[in-house]
Formats: C-alpha cells, structure tokens, sequence
C-alpha cells in the first residue's frame, strides 16, 4: 500500500534508504552505478593482481606479461570490428531483432579473432628470437589465438548485458573473474608452468563463458524482446556498417594510446621500464573505464529515448563530478604510498607519471562527453578524428621524449593532449548539456 502524500518523508538511516531505494528505481541510475561497481571491483582486483605479481614474480617476466597481455587485448579489441560499442546503442530498441544482432558481433568477432591472432602469434614465433620479450612458441602461439577469441566473446557479452539494460549481472561475473585470476597467479607460481602471468590472465574467462552465455540468452534476452517488442526499432545493415565503420576506425586509433603503448614502451626502454609503466596504467585505465562505463549507461538509456538525451547528461555528468573527479584528485596525492605497495622501484620511477595521468583525467571527461554525444547522433566521424589525433601525438610525442623524460613523457604528452582537445570540443559539449542542440523542455529521467 502507497504511503500517503501528506505523509513526511522518512529520516536518518530509513530516509537514506528509502533515497537509494529511489535513485536505484531509474534505470539509467541503476545501470550506472552497476557499471561504476563493475569498474571498482575490476580496479581493485587489477591493482591487487599486479601487487602480488609484482611481489611473486621477476620484473623482467612481470614486464613480458603485461606486454603479451596488452597484445592479447589489442588484437582482440581490432578484430571485434567495436561490435561492443554497436550493441550498447542499437540493442535497446533492436526488440526481435536483438539475438540475431548478438550472434552477428559473436560468429564475425570469433572469425577476425582467430585470423588476427594466428597472424601475430606467427610473427612473434617467426621474426622474435627467443630471448626476445614477445617471442611466442608454438605452444604458447595457439593459447595466443585461443585467447583472443575468448577474451572477445567475454567483452561482447559484458556490451550485451548493458544494451539490454542488464548491467547488474556485470560487476558478479567480473568479481568472479578477479578471485579466480588471483588464485591462478599465485598457484602458477608455485609450479614449473611458464608465462604464469599470462595464463592466470586469461584461463578463468573460459569458465565463464557458458553460464554468461545460458543466462544471456535463456532469460535476459526473452525478457528484453517482450519488453520492447512494441516499440522496436531494429537497426538496419546500412546503418549499422556506416556507424560501426567510423567507430572502429576510431577504436583503432584508441590502441595505438592505449594497448599498444606497453608494447611500444617495452620495445623502446626495456621490460623492466615496462613493469614500472604497469601500475600508473592500470590506475589510469581504471579512471577512463569509470568513465566509460557512466557514459554507457548513457547511452543505452538515451538510445531507448533520445528525446531526453540532454538531461540524462547532466545527471551523469553530476555522478562524474561526484566520483570520477575527487578519485582522480585522491590518488594523485597518495601515488607514492599506492606504488610502494609494488616496490621501491615502482615509487621511484612512476609517482610523478601517475600524477599526471591523473591531472588530465580533468580534461578527459569532457571530451568523453563529446565522444558519447556524436554515438548517440550516430554520427562516429567525428569521434575517429579525435582519436586519431590523440594517438598520433601521444606515440610521437613518447617517442621523440622518452630519451629526456623517460616514463614521465607519457603523462606530459597525455596531459597535453586531453587540454587542447577539451578547449576545442568543450563549447559544443555545453550546448548540448544545455539542451541547445534539442530545445523542447524535457522532463527529468523516468522510471521502469
């Protein structure tokens, strides 16, 4: 029975309860914080994996294994063509539809997967001496290329669960992942399995990927599809390549600044440099996929009504103002307490690169703004130009300063970067929280 509106509302602990019980009511507040979870307990399971490996095994095979699991992850996100990206905007109103839009980002994700991979496992096993960090043995090769199909599907399905408004199964399945990863590393150890960082990285995810897939399509897609049936709007092909071209094109640029730069870091300082770089990235990348995950949560609520795209952004926005920004600031200030929780080593040569990876996650939230605008317009052009141009300068401008600067070359030129972009897209970004790009007054998010 409803509580009468004379009623006061309630106080203390029960009104605090009864505002989250409120907050958690909205869909687009409920995916969100689902997604931000998700990104805490991968954050913490990723800097807990990294301390012990740290602790357990040897810089140099520390170094070897972030740089083949970074390689892993970058051919693994280029041959998923960003059907991740595709099924957080198109799933909400795909209706019938949306099955056969899963199963089409599953089969040619898989097929690029196992062509791009077996391409690079034979260069490394071909063209890499033995000694060399990224050299892969036959072995080794085909877990390589088993993994990187894996990994593709597993990423597909956490973008799955988030375009169905599903969210709140992401942050279990990835805590799942992060306890099991953790166990593997430190019982790897212990035996004569070599590349035990790589292994305990990527083992688990093949437990997950059946109960994942059972619960997908047995019970949330049904319940999605009777949901939306009435009102669906399936993406045509057209649509759906023309948007998928100029967000991939985009995704690409991504790796070559993210991905890519372990490798390039190992390649151009050594390994040992490359474990020092690990822990700032992890943290940065943390921050970006807090981020990230907001914005999607955006997105897939702003797609299933784009009339109200406006103001879900200043509601998301006020989230990020209240947890992505003081974190970053936290963490700069306690960097050098965070990284001796790896070594000596790691606080000496990685403080002042953390700090600065941290300052320009300031900047960064605007232009992640108007990354997620042009998504939701679908218009992605503009979006694979920014990308271009922040990969572009922060490759070149590593390669041209790691000599004088060494690691702390990455933090300038990022912090660079993220300041000139943000003037430039900052005012376009305004008017649209503003709702001048969309002029008919709206009213605030609705609830299930």
């Amino acid at each position: 029975m409803s509580r009468p509106a004379t009623e006061p509302a309630p106080t203390g602990l029960r009104g605090r309860i009864h505002g989250i019980r409120r907050e958690l009511a909205v869909p687009l507040y409920r995916n969100t914080y689902a997604l931000m979870l998700n990104t805490a307990v991968n954050s913490v399971f990723g800097l807990l994996y990294w301390v012990v490996a740290a602790r357990t095994y040897p810089d140099v095979e520390v170094g070897r294994g972030n740089a083949l699991t970074s390689l892993m992850l970058l051919v693994s996100v280029l041959t998923q063509l960003n059907f991740g990206q595709a099924l957080i905007r198109f799933l909400p109103r795909a209706g019938t539809a949306s099955g056969r839009l899963i199963l089409r980002s599953y089969f040619v994700s898989s097929g690029l997967g196992i062509l791009g991979a077996s391409g690079v496992a034979v260069y490394c096993h071909v063209f890499r001496d033995e000694g060399d960090p990224l050299h892969m043995s036959w072995p080794f090769g085909l877990w390589f290329v088993a993994s990187v199909v894996i990994w593709s599907l597993f990423n597909l399905q956490d973008a799955a669960l988030t375009g169905l408004r599903e969210s709140l199964w992401i942050p279990l399945e990835n805590g799942i992942y992060g306890i099991v990863k953790l166990i593997l590393l430190v019982a790897v150890a212990q035996t004569a399995v070599s590349d035990g960082v790589f292994t305990s990285w990527t083992l688990p995810v093949v437990a997950l990927i059946v109960p994942v897939t059972l619960l997908l399509f047995r019970r949330l897609l049904p319940r999605h599809v009777a949901a939306t049936r009435a009102d669906q709007e399936p993406v045509d092909r057209r649509t759906l390549a023309r948007y998928m071209a100029g967000d991939y094109a985009g995704q690409v640029f991504n790796q070559m600044s993210s991905t890519f730069l372990p490798v390039l870091i190992v390649g151009l300082m050594g390994p040992e440099e490359g474990a020092y770089f690990l822990p700032a990235q992890t943290v940065f990348t943390a921050m970006n996929l807090l981020t990230m995950g907001i914005t999607s949560s955006l997105v897939a609520e702003a797609a299933r009504d784009p009339a109200h795209a406006h103001r879900y952004a200043r509601a998301v926005l006020r989230r990020i103002a209240l947890t992505v920004l003081p974190a970053s600031l936290v963490i700069a200030l306690v960097a050098p307490w965070l990284l001796q929780l790896y070594g000596t080593q790691y606080r000496e040569n990685a403080t002042f690169l953390l700090q600065l990876l941290m300052i320009s996650v300031f900047p960064r939230v605007v232009v992640s703004l108007y990354m997620t605008m042009t998504r939701l317009e679908n218009r992605t052009a503009p979006l694979a130009w920014i990308q271009l141009v922040q990969s572009v300068l922060l490759i070149g401008g590593v390669a041209v300063l790691h000599g004088p600067l060494g690691l702390d070359s990455v933090g300038w030129v990022t912090l660079v970067i993220e300041i000139v972009l943000a003037l430039a897209v900052g005012p376009v970004v305004v008017r649209w929280l503003r709702g001048q790009r969309d002029p008919r007054s709206l009213p605030e998010p609705t609830r299930s």
